[in-house]
């Protein structure tokens, strides 16, 4: 009987040892702040999906389907919608002009934040910012993510490399982001420093999903918790 006991709290403390894994808490574009180039969706409300005309929703699946495929499509998963209207803009510190692909001002804006999968079962978020007949605001919203065939270095070996930079090494991990840099036109890791009791700073290490390269290391002061998707090359 003690054995069986044994055992079963064996297989408990693993399996808990394992669902507190960094890996286990990665956090994706719609938890990153954007950067000041793009929409400022950390500002937009929350907004459900559900409540969105079906006429809005079909006219969105057929611009997707155009810029990329039915497949692609079929494979998408809401997982986040946000928007911004003029009230809401007016009252932002700094008001933002809206302009679709024609140039012509846009006053209510849908950012949809849509979960998908690469090679390896790897999840993945990327935003499409669109106009609220369904249309979609820009062109190139889907730069890097369709058709990608590369396998995607997982977030296990993005630490090690992490933890193993010469320059910079972060062994203690805090919060890690896998999304579009818009710097380096490429999908990244992002590892952050946790927290500490010295000193004022956190480090951040930006690596290549594709090829592991260390991209770009930054310092941020401690307590920032917004991080933007377009980090300055030195």
């Amino acid at each position: 009987m003690r054995s069986l006991f044994t055992a079963a709290f064996a297989c408990w403390a693993v399996s808990v040892s394992y669902a507190q894994g960094p890996c286990d808490k990665i956090k994706y574009l719609d938890k990153l702040a954007m950067a000041p180039s793009e929409l400022p969706v950390q500002d937009f409300k929350l907004f459900d999906y559900n409540l969105i005309p079906d006429s809005v929703k079909a006219r969105l699946q057929n611009e997707i389907v155009k810029e990329t495929s039915a497949t692609f499509y079929k494979e998408l998963k809401v997982k986040t919608v946000k928007y911004l209207d003029s009230t809401i803009n007016a009252n932002l510190f700094t008001p933002v002009v809206i302009t679709d692909k024609d140039d012509n001002p846009v006053d209510f804006v849908y950012a949809i934040f849509y979960e998908m999968k690469f090679k390896g079962e790897i999840p993945f978020v990327f935003k499409l910012e669109v106009k609220q007949n369904g249309g979609l605001l820009k062109n190139g919203q889907f730069e890097g993510i369709v058709n990608q065939k590369k396998k995607i270095i997982p977030c296990s070996k993005a630490l090690s490399i992490a933890a193993t930079d010469k320059e910079a090494p972060i062994t203690k991990v805090g919060d890690i982001y896998i999304y579009y840099n818009q710097t380096f036109k490429t999908i990244v890791w992002q590892i952050m420093e946790a927290d500490n009791t010295t000193g004022d700073s956190q480090h951040v290490t930006v690596i290549n999903v594709f090829d592991g390269e260390i991209l770009d290391r930054n310092e941020f002061l401690k307590g920032m918790s917004n991080f933007d998707n377009e980090l300055q090359v030195p």
